[in-house]
């Protein structure tokens, strides 16, 4: 789906990316060179940059031709670029780091976003305080940003996850089903990200954002841009351009925040001041610096001792999948490798 064409109802628009995941892989153009560059996005106030890149003819003033196909969220993105069906995605520490401890030819090239509130914790009115999570049933989807502020959470407030009577149930909710679960009765919280988080309390009486990530000094979300590794390795040239674009992108969106967020507002199908509170709390930027797999090792060290990669050395894993040669080559004044 090029632009702004993806579809409106939630059953629709799944059936519309498993199909955009089975067509022939452009992975196979051309020995990994592109005539097109396809970012795979969520729908929501991080990935408006690229919404910029393509709507504005960013991508098109830096030499490539530029596409997004919107998903539910990043994990879609980078299901396509590891299915070979997309050239970038973005995403936390974890979504990349899975499928690359399985395999898949991605390469971490930069950081894209820093924010303070594009995660957190949706609860009902029965949740005030860290000790009424006990007992509790809370909806999740395992092995992302989401997981590991659940486990920072935890580990802060004396909580722990099991079945008896004071511990945390956890149960596995996709993203889209987060709220009509706890509008249902069925979670008591969700740990997530937007937009729903915003859009639970207009939809569910009594319900809240408990907290966002950021909060007590939990965890910052920091984004990865992720690069498909046969393109990036085989076309740099195209890759440097993308690179060169998105960071474009970028001070676009920060120079001009109102009609970033007028844009995304209506590609998104947000009301336009959700999207503008979902913006301000977001540090849009693109560099390569050394402090960003250091924090991925840690992360990745976490998901190890939990069983969520299988690899002999998180350290090794990460030094392979941090790739800073493109930022190096094309854009040397964001990056101080």
């Amino acid at each position: 789906m090029a632009r702004s064409e993806w579809p409106l109802g939630r059953r629709v628009f799944l059936g519309a990316s498993a199909a955009a995941l089975t067509t022939p892989a452009i992975a196979q153009q051309r020995a990994g060179r592109a005539d097109r560059v396809i970012f795979g996005i969520g729908l929501s106030a991080p990935f408006a940059p690229y919404l910029a890149l393509v709507e504005r003819g960013i991508g098109t003033k830096h030499g490539i031709r530029a596409e997004y196909r919107v998903f539910e969220s990043s994990i879609g993105g980078m299901e396509a670029v590891v299915t070979g069906n997309a050239h970038v995605a973005f995403g936390s520490e974890l979504s990349a780091l899975r499928p690359r401890a399985s395999g898949a030819r991605i390469l971490g090239v930069g950081r894209p976003l820093i924010s303070d509130k594009d995660i957190g914790i949706g609860v009902n009115s029965t949740i005030q305080r860290p000790e009424d999570f006990r007992g509790k049933r809370v909806g999740m989807i395992r092995g992302t940003a989401a997981d590991y502020l659940f486990h920072l959470f935890c580990q802060r407030h004396g909580l722990t996850e099991g079945t008896g009577p004071n511990d945390i149930r956890v149960l596995a909710v996709q993203a889209p089903e987060w709220v009509p679960a706890l509008q249902r009765g069925d979670i008591d919280a969700f740990f997530g990200w937007e937009p729903w988080l915003t859009r639970l309390p207009t939809i569910v009486r009594g319900a809240r954002v408990y907290a966002y990530s950021s909060e007590d000094n939990l965890y910052q979300l920091w984004y990865t841009m992720v690069f498909r590794e046969e393109w990036a390795r085989e076309d740099p040239d195209s890759a440097g351009a993308t690179y060169r674009a998105v960071a474009e992108a970028m001070e676009w969106v920060n120079a001009n925040r109102e009609e970033a967020v007028q844009l995304a507002a209506r590609i998104f199908r947000t009301p336009v001041a959700d999207m503008r509170v979902q913006m301000a709390a977001n540090n849009y930027l693109l560099d390569t610096k050394r402090e960003h797999p250091v924090r991925i090792k840690q992360v990745a060290a976490w998901a190890r001792q939990r069983n969520l990669i299988n690899v002999d050395n998180a350290d090794r894993l990460v030094d392979e999948y941090y790739y800073p040669d493109i930022a190096k080559r094309y854009a040397p004044n964001l990056t101080d490798f």
